[in-house]
């Protein structure tokens, strides 16, 4: 395939946005995957290693089909869930910062005319960044959530640029929220759809590998040798550490069309507007 620079700003419909996102994907893929190596794979192995014993050690611990002993051990049960979900949190938030700070290396200066070393500087800020605007995120989804369904629907999809404008233009939280609120709202539907190609496109990934998984349960179900999660053999909980690296990383893919479409449109919006990175 004839590498060459992939233009960002750039109107593009909805196939195009998709289209261009994996021909990004497929011509970077080399210096991505360094990157993600060096600086990130050490935290997704440890969240797939907290994912395993989560499951392992702490849910097998819990009945959940008995609510009353559920309640009775509601701190603990809850306490875990919480750290969990908030390393999570963390190791994507970690992975969208530093593959955004090599996406705005690449827009600022061109394909092939900056290294790895020239932006590591900026890993750790954009990685902060992005917890901060992650959490917040997750906070409005939840509410969106706790009043119906569709608010939270809304929520997530008004705001789902809000992350890439804030580590890109960085011109602080409020003015990404709102930026992302117009932009989105420009093509609600479009991006809509994209978003939800996006997480097909994850849980797709997450249930082939899961493949495995689903065969032991479906063995538990005519065995009664084996009714514990704990008992489970090695080899499925490294096929499940395995799998929760894999899909990890597999978030890069709804992350970057949300930069091609944030892309999309701001040239449809503010055609007269330098999109460039602000330092």
């Amino acid at each position: 395939m004839e590498q060459k620079d992939i233009l960002f700003r750039k109107q593009r419909d909805l196939s195009l946005v998709i289209s261009d996102s994996f021909a990004f994907l497929q011509q970077e893929a080399k210096p991505l995957l360094r990157m993600i190596v060096i600086y990130v794979l050490p935290f997704i192995i440890l969240y797939a290693g907290a994912q395993v014993y989560f499951q392992r050690n702490v849910l097998s611990q819990f009945d959940l089909t008995d609510p009353e002993s559920l309640m009775a051990n509601m701190g603990p049960f809850y306490l875990n869930m919480f750290m969990f979900l908030f390393f999570g949190l963390f190791v994507q938030s970690l992975l969208v910062g530093t593959y955004y700070s090599y996406l705005e290396a690449y827009i600022k200066f061109g394909r092939g005319n900056f290294d790895l070393s020239d932006i590591s500087s900026k890993f750790f800020s954009n990685s902060l960044f992005a917890l901060g605007a992650n959490f917040l995120f997750a906070i409005i989804i939840f509410f969106g959530m706790m009043m119906c369904i569709i608010p939270g629907l809304y929520f997530a999809n008004t705001f789902s640029l809000m992350l890439f404008i804030f580590i890109f233009e960085k011109k602080g939280i409020n003015d990404a929220m709102s930026r992302s609120w117009r932009l989105v709202n420009s093509s609600w539907w479009h991006t809509l759809l994209l978003n939800i190609i996006g997480i097909i496109i994850f849980y797709v990934v997450s249930f082939i590998l899961s493949i495995p998984a689903l065969a032991m349960g479906v063995t538990n179900i005519f065995s009664s040798e084996i009714t514990n999660p704990a008992d489970y053999p090695n080899w499925y909980w490294v096929l499940s550490a395995i799998s929760s690296v894999i899909t990890t990383i597999v978030f890069i893919v709804p992350f970057t069309f949300q930069a091609f479409q944030y892309f999309n449109l701001a040239e449809r919006n503010d055609p007269t507007t330098p999109l460039t990175p602000q330092e």
